[in-house]
């Protein structure tokens, strides 16, 4: 029965059946319960939750109601609701890039032990907008941001040409690169409230929905007196004139971004001008280790060291992504995250 708690997922046969002419109100409250949504991302697959139906002869009953013409229900609008439910149910099962526009919810902890909830849209995905989801990387970094930053130390004892921002009282400036969703970008900035300013940033085409998705958490953001800015940065276009000390940024966040050869240049390339040479500034990335891109990590690591940057504090770590295994199972991501510092006089 529709509506009863169940310890155990429904059988379809639970469900309201065609030949039975069940009403439009019956159906819709049915296919809601077949709605899919990516797995919940976690850092263990015991957080993966079952489905409220058992999947075996979903497909078949859904075919069964589109392919009906539902003449027992009393208007059109009606028969069009079903279809259109029962029709976004299928897709939602052709695979993730299948999927509607959606909005999830985050719990980012903090160093109170206290959560902040973040609300992100994801647009309808397709291969070419990628940065339209929020990856395991980002969420693994966005609940590790609390216990980073904290009290970073040192690694120029003296002679740097620009002053610390530690103890001036002046808040941290903060960049984040490839925002996406803006995850990150807006953890940092719930998580630092008024003790820091970040400017999330994206290509043209991602930015519209980062801008909406900071607007979306604008009561987080007044709550914790947080000041969040979004806008375009290209990296393959080197900044002209260059920022001067004031207009560089004291850290820099990237999560998963490296997903071609050219990338781990264009990143350093771009976090070359932008990251201020104080002896407190600090660039922090997380990134998954999936076997196609370890060269692209590794080259990383190098124009890194070579640009005069070293490690501070390295990690890995093992989350569980909203895609599917081939076995159907939640899909574990091996993570590396890592922040960095000046290593000499620069």
């Amino acid at each position: 029965m529709i509506g009863t708690t169940f310890d155990e997922p429904l059988h379809v046969l639970d469900l309201p059946q065609i030949y039975k002419k069940p009403s439009g109100t019956e159906l819709l409250k049915a296919l809601a319960l077949l709605t899919l949504q990516p797995r919940t991302f976690g850092t263990s697959a015991d957080v993966v939750k079952g489905p409220a139906v058992q999947p075996a002869g979903v497909t078949r009953y859904l075919t069964s109601i589109i392919s009906s013409p539902l003449s027992w229900l009393d208007t059109e609008e009606l028969r069009e609701a079903v279809w259109d439910a029962a029709s976004a149910r299928l897709s939602e099962r052709s695979g993730r890039t299948a999927m509607p526009a959606m909005s999830r919810i985050f719990n980012i902890p903090t160093s109170s032990g206290e959560d902040y909830t973040l609300t992100l849209h994801e647009p309808s995905l397709t291969s070419d907008n990628l940065g339209m989801k929020t990856w395991v990387s980002s969420y693994l970094l966005s609940r590790r941001l609390h216990k980073l930053l904290e009290s970073p130390p040192e690694l120029v004892p003296s002679g740097s040409t620009e002053p610390s921002t530690a103890n001036t009282g002046k808040p941290l400036r903060a960049l984040e690169l490839g925002s996406g969703t803006g995850l990150v970008g807006l953890s940092f900035a719930s998580l630092k409230g008024k003790a820091a300013t970040i400017h999330l940033t994206d290509l043209p085409e991602i930015v519209p929905n980062l801008a909406h998705n900071a607007a979306l958490n604008v009561e987080l953001m007044n709550k914790t007196e947080a000041t969040v800015t979004t806008g375009v940065l290209d990296w393959s276009i080197t900044p002209n004139p260059l920022p001067t000390a004031e207009e560089r940024f004291d850290v820099i966040l990237a999560a998963d971004p490296l997903y071609s050869p050219l990338h781990p240049k264009l990143l350093v390339d771009t976090i070359n001008p932008w990251l201020s040479r104080g002896l407190d500034a600090r660039v922090v990335v997380e990134m998954p280790l999936r076997d196609a891109y370890i060269p692209q990590v590794q080259e990383f690591r190098q124009r890194m060291t070579d640009l005069g940057l070293a490690v501070v504090e390295e990690g890995e770590e093992v989350g569980y992504d909203d895609w599917e295994s081939a076995s159907g199972d939640a899909l574990a991501v091996k993570c590396w995250w890592s922040v960095w510092g000046w290593s000499e006089k620069v």
